[in-house]
Order: structure tokens, then C-alpha cells, then sequence
């Protein structure tokens, strides 16, 4: 830059006035910047400052070879955010974003081209403070500030924004060009809307105009033209035509609604009943002349009758509503219930606007409201049906009662919720036999268990009398006592056998008892099936030889296996066959069969004895029951031997049945789990 002075130029005549940018000139420090002191900076350049500081116009100046921006105050707005560290700034720093566009005017200009002038030219600047860019327009012109050598030293922005301008005519254009599109789709709409509209002109009303819906509300009839009386002569008596007459007289428009009238649909059909919504509007002239009517509405005939349908409907619905001996409600798809029954509110003693929205948690018991809403928000969750018991308010009775309150959802097409619908049933009495059956229930099981506790004890206490019985027999058969005759001997085995079957009776008892307290102790093991069935038919080997009974035992293979308790299932199996001797006449058979599923294995034991009859099939397992039927009366039992079975393999997740006919025979089966090995 040419250096016209060394002498010091007060700050005050290169950058006078008062003005914002007058004052952050003069304390801005211009050491730090290209162009150096304004002591130094050429006279051109100084004046040019001067022009732009004092001048209204908004002005900026490109300083240096790195275009450092000097500018006034009308230009601060310009800048936006950018403002007060444009100040100084290289202007390709401070206007970045549009740097790329500008650039090439310097350029042209250094060049030997001419100064720029533009109108209304478009930017995207930043200058909101965010890196966002906005739309803007300038008129502006760049020339350039040159020294007495005739070297650019400066260029010389003058910049007037047109923006607002620019989107206040871009706003009226598009105002301009929407009004003129609802203009034209407002004549299409006029002529196709489904709504009926018909213009009449003068004081005989005469058709000027009639869109598609009119005329298809009166049959599609030749109108235009032609007075209302004549072109609709049945709407005469009607009251339609001294409708149109005070209109046009009065100024006052009439709106009709759900508006009966008798129309022809063709020219020979009778008149048919229709329902309008209409409006008849005075025509005004811009004189204020009325010079004709618009009536223009809607044909609601089937929005009418739908609604009387569904106040048909919703009155029969009441009715039943009220009939059902139960409360009946409503609720809304989010839970708020908007009808209760006559007899629901008479029941809790409210008015059934009362119980609606939240209230009826007014007449539910303090203590069930917490279960009762909770519930009823989860079935407003997940759509499930509602059922829960709570305690209500009952006028009649006057103190809380048990309910069971239930509900479903009705559901649309779509699956979506459209309404619940609910009922209350009392259930007090229900209840109270319910607390009473339970009383009794729990009675009957402390009986059960004291006899249990009673027969448990007798049995055990009977045992000490017995096995001295037994011990004293055997002495005597020993000659401990001195010699015995052969008589004596026998009498000694008869006592042996009685006390021996007196034992088995208490050992009966005894189970059951221990059964029927549940101290029943299961110890499970695998057995195997082969292992089991031997060791049993060992035990009964004897009583099979004194009887002179066949046996027919089956060749079990190795590797079933049975999850069971071993020594109650042998007791099980030696009962079955126990029965089978008693029940099997001599020269009879009995035979064992083993059969194994994937998850379990049965047992038959079968005999050909006298059978069961088949009302007493499920009697034989009950308790002290027994079918009369034993060969030798000397060997009934108590009737347990069965009924512990039965529940012994039920305790061991088995099943214990039976199927038989008198004469033919019988065969216990004995289920229990198979061990999967």
C-alpha cells in the first residue's frame, strides 16, 4: 500500500462521528492486521473510510490484499452474528460461504473489468450464528478505491437488502397463485360437491343455476329456467315456498335441520319422505339489492334414520339392560364407564350419572379398590377380559356385599378396542357357603386325621398283646411248659394262625392310619421290573403248593426299570396275589404279565376265581369295604388291603385298577412310573 504521511493523523478525522463503528474504528488496534496504522494507510483509502463512516447507506469496505472489512453502520444488520468481529477480519474469513460466488468480482475488477453493480441477487449466508445457512437478497455495487498511482487498493461496497422485499412479493405471488387455484377448485367443487346447492333469482324464484346433487335430489328434472312451483310442484303445501318468500323479503338467512320434505324421485313414482339439512341465503347485489336466494345443504335421510335405528336399537338394549337380574355397564375403549342400568344404580343407591367416568369407585369397598383398578388397568392394557371380586355397596342391604365383576371388549375390524361391556353379580351367598364349606371341610380333615392319630395308636398298642400271645404259644409248642399232647399241638397252631391273622389286621389298620395322617414315608429307588416280580412270587410260593393253584409267571426281559419305592410296591404286588389265593378255587390259575410303555409300566395280576360284581368294582378300594365274595369266610379281612394299595401307588405317581366278572375272574393292574434308564 503507498504511504502518503509519516506524520501521526488523528484518529478522529480518518474515522469520525459518533457512530457505533466510529468508535470500534478508533479503539480497534490496526497493528494486527495487513493494512497496519491508519497513519500509514494512503489518503485515498482514508477518505473512502470517511465517506462509508459517514454515510447512511449501508457500506463496506474490502481493505488490502486480503480484503480486511472496514464497514459503517447501516451495514452491522448485514452481518448478523458475524458482527463486531467482521471488523478488521480478512473478508474471506468473515464471509466464507458465499466466498466461492464473490471472489471472481474482485478478481474481474483487478483485472481491468468494471465495477459490479447487481439487483436483487441471491445468497446462502450464515448469519444467524449457527452453521446453518438462510436464503438472502442484495442489490449492491463493488468498485474499487484506487491510489493517486492508479493501483486498487480497496474496493467500495455499497449493499441494500432486499429480503424482506424479495419474500413479501414471493409471499403475495404465491397468495396470488393459491387463490386463483382455490378459485378454480372452487368452481369445480361448486358443480360436482356432494352437497346439493341451486341458485333461484327474483320473487318467483326462478332456477338460474342447479349442480349435480340438487338435481339428483329432484329426480333430475328440467329446472333451470323455471319457477320452483312449477319445476317442483309437489314442495307446494309444504311450507318451502313461504320459506323462500321471507327470506327474500327479510334478509335473513333460515337454517333447517333434519328438515322433512316430500320429493319425487322420477316424474311417476309417489313422493318419497327425505330429510334435509339446508340454509336458505339472500343473493345480494353490490348495491345491497336482494336479488335471489342460495339454498345449498345436505340430503341426511340415512344419517336420520341410521340414528333413529340406533335409538331403536339403544332402547331395546336398555330394556334388556334393566331386565337381567345382574348390574349391566358400559365403558369407553379407555375405561371410563359411560352407562350403568336402571337396576345397577338402584342397587348400589346412587344416580346412575353418579357412578359414570370414575365414580362408581364410590361404592367399592376402601379395602378392594387397589385390586379392583389394578386389574381393571391391566385389562385396559392388554385387552383381556376383565373378572375380579370386590366388595359393593348395596342399598337394599345396606353394608357391602361380594360381587363378581366381569367384562369383555368389543372389538372392530381392526382388533382395536371400541367399547367394554361389564356386569356385576352378587355373590354374597356364594361366598358365605363357600367360607362355610371350607369350616366344614377343615373339620371333616381334623377328624380324619384324629382318627387317623386314633387308629394309629390302638393298632400299635394291639401289637404288645399280640406278640405275647404268639411268644406264649410258642413256648408251649416247645414243651417249655412240659410235654403237650397232639391235640394240644393243633389248638396251639389254630391260636398261631388266628394271632397271625390278627396281626395282618392291625398291620392294615396300621398303614392306613398312616396313610390317612400323611406320614407315609417314600423312599424311591429303580428297580428292575424281572428283579421285582421274582422276589415276590417267592414270597407266595408255599401258599401257591397249599392250594394247588398253577402259576403263570412271564419271562420279564432284563433293562425295564421301575422309579418306585421297592418295599411298597412288593406289599402292593403280595396283596394282589394275596387276594387272587383267597378268591381262586383249588385247581385255579393265577398269572403275572409285565407290559412297558415309553413312560410307564404296568403290572397284571390276573386270576380265574369268582370275579367281582360291577357295581362293587369301585367299592372294593374304599375303606372297610369289601365284596362279599371270599371263598372261606375265615379269611376276610377289614377291608383295607385294597384301599392302602390304591393309595400307596397313587403316592408314588402310580394307579392301581381293576376290571373283572362274576365267574370269569379278575385282573389288577398296577401302574407306576418307568425310570428312563
Amino acid at each position: 500500500m503507498t504511504t502518503v504521511s509519516r506524520h501521526t493523523v488523528p484518529l478522529d478525522r480518518v474515522f469520525p462521528g459518533d457512530g457505533e463503528m466510529a468508535r470500534r474504528c478508533r479503539a480497534f488496534d490496526w497493528t494486527r492486521t495487513s493494512l497496519g496504522p491508519p497513519s500509514t494507510w494512503d489518503a485515498a483509502l482514508r477518505v473512502a473510510v470517511r465517506t462509508a463512516l459517514e454515510s447512511p447507506m449501508p457500506i463496506n469496505l474490502w481493505c488490502g490484499a486480503d480484503r480486511v472489512l472496514i464497514y459503517n453502520d447501516g451495514y452491522i444488520p448485514l452481518l448478523g452474528a458475524k458482527h463486531p468481529r467482521a471488523l478488521g477480519t480478512p473478508g474471506f474469513e468473515v464471509w466464507h460461504e458465499i466466498w466461492p460466488e464473490i471472489s471472481g468480482m474482485f478478481d474481474r475488477i483487478l483485472a481491468g473489468g468494471p465495477a459490479t453493480y447487481a439487483e436483487d441477487a441471491p445468497f446462502r449466508m450464515e448469519r444467524s450464528g449457527e452453521t446453518d445457512a438462510a436464503s438472502a437478497w442484495f442489490t449492491f455495487s463493488l468498485s474499487p478505491v484506487r491510489d493517486d498511482a492508479g493501483e486498487v487498493i480497496a474496493f467500495f461496497n455499497v449493499a441494500v437488502e432486499s429480503t424482506q422485499r424479495i419474500l413479501a412479493q414471493r409471499e403475495v405471488e404465491a397468495a396470488r397463485a393459491a387463490a386463483v387455484r382455490a378459485e378454480e377448485r372452487l368452481r369445480g367443487v361448486f358443480a360436482q360437491a356432494p352437497a346439493f346447492l341451486a341458485v333461484l333469482r327474483g320473487p318467483e324464484h326462478v332456477f338460474e343455476f342447479a349442480n349435480d346433487a340438487y338435481l339428483q335430489l329432484v329426480g333430475h328434472r328440467d329446472i333451470i329456467g323455471r319457477r320452483v312451483v312449477d319445476a317442483i310442484p309437489e314442495v307446494i303445501g309444504q311450507g318451502f315456498v313461504e320459506l323462500l318468500d321471507r327470506v327474500l323479503a327479510t334478509g335473513e338467512p333460515f337454517v333447517g335441520r333434519e328438515t322433512p320434505v316430500l320429493l319425487r324421485q322420477t316424474p311417476d313414482a309417489p313422493p318419497t319422505q327425505l330429510y334435509l339439512d339446508f340454509v336458505y341465503q339472500p343473493l345480494v347485489e353490490g348495491n345491497g339489492e336482494r336479488v335471489g336466494i342460495v339454498a345449498h345443504g345436505s340430503n341426511v335421510t340415512e344419517a336420520v334414520m341410521a340414528r333413529r335405528a340406533i335409538e331403536a336399537s339403544e332402547a331395546r338394549y336398555r330394556f334388556l339392560a334393566n331386565a337381567i337380574p345382574v348390574q349391566v355397564w358400559t365403558a369407553t375403549p379407555d375405561g371410563a364407564l359411560d352407562f350403568v342400568s336402571d337396576r345397577t344404580a338402584r342397587s348400589l343407591g346412587r344416580p346412575a350419572h353418579a357412578l359414570l367416568g370414575p365414580g362408581w369407585l364410590d361404592v367399592v369397598h376402601p379395602d378392594d379398590v387397589a385390586a379392583a383398578t389394578e386389574r381393571w388397568q391391566q385389562s385396559l392394557r392388554t385387552g383381556e377380559p376383565y373378572e375380579v371380586e370386590f366388595r359393593l355397596r348395596s342399598a337394599e342391604h345396606g353394608a357391602y356385599r361380594w360381587h363378581l365383576g366381569r367384562a369383555i371388549a368389543q372389538r372392530g375390524d381392526d382388533g382395536e378396542v371400541l367399547a367394554w361391556f361389564g356386569t356385576n353379580t352378587d355373590i354374597e351367598e356364594s361366598k358365605r357357603a363357600q367360607a362355610e364349606l371350607q369350616r366344614l371341610t377343615q373339620e371333616a380333615l381334623d377328624a380324619n386325621r384324629a382318627k387317623s392319630d386314633f387308629l394309629a395308636a390302638m393298632s400299635h398298642d394291639l401289637r404288645t398283646p399280640l406278640n405275647a400271645i404268639g411268644g406264649y404259644a410258642q413256648l408251649m409248642e416247645m414243651g417249655v411248659r412240659g410235654p403237650i399232647t397232639d391235640e394240644q399241638r393243633t389248638d396251639l397252631a389254630r391260636i398261631q394262625r388266628a394271632k397271625e391273622h390278627l396281626d395282618r389286621l392291625v398291620s392294615d389298620v396300621l398303614s392306613f392310619a398312616k396313610l390317612g395322617a400323611g406320614r407315609i414315608d417314600l423312599r424311591r429307588h429303580t428297580v428292575e421290573a424281572r428283579a421285582l416280580v421274582a422276589s415276590v412270587l417267592e414270597m407266595i410260593g408255599p401258599q401257591l403248593e397249599e392250594k394247588r393253584l398253577e402259576l403263570r409267571a412271564p419271562d420279564v426281559p432284563n433293562g425295564i426299570l421301575i422309579a418306585c419305592d421297592i418295599d411298597k410296591t412288593r406289599q402292593i404286588l403280595v396283596n394282589l396275589l394275596a387276594n387272587a389265593l383267597k378268591f381262586t378255587p383249588a385247581g385255579g390259575t393265577i398269572a403275572i404279565a409285565v407290559r412297558a410303555a415309553s413312560a410307564v409300566v404296568s403290572i397284571d395280576v390276573t386270576d380265574n376265581g369268582i370275579g367281582i360284581p360291577g357295581d362293587q368294582l369301585e367299592r372294593i378300594f374304599q375303606p372297610f369295604a369289601q365284596a362279599e365274595r371270599a371263598l372261606d369266610p375265615r379269611e376276610q379281612g377289614v377291608g383295607l388291603g385294597l384301599a392302602i394299595s390304591r393309595q400307596l401307588a397313587r403316592a408314588m405317581a402310580g394307579e392301581l385298577r381293576v376290571s373283572s366278572a362274576p365267574g370269569v375272574g379278575s385282573t389288577f393292574t398296577l401302574t407306576l412310573p418307568r425310570h428312563a434308564g
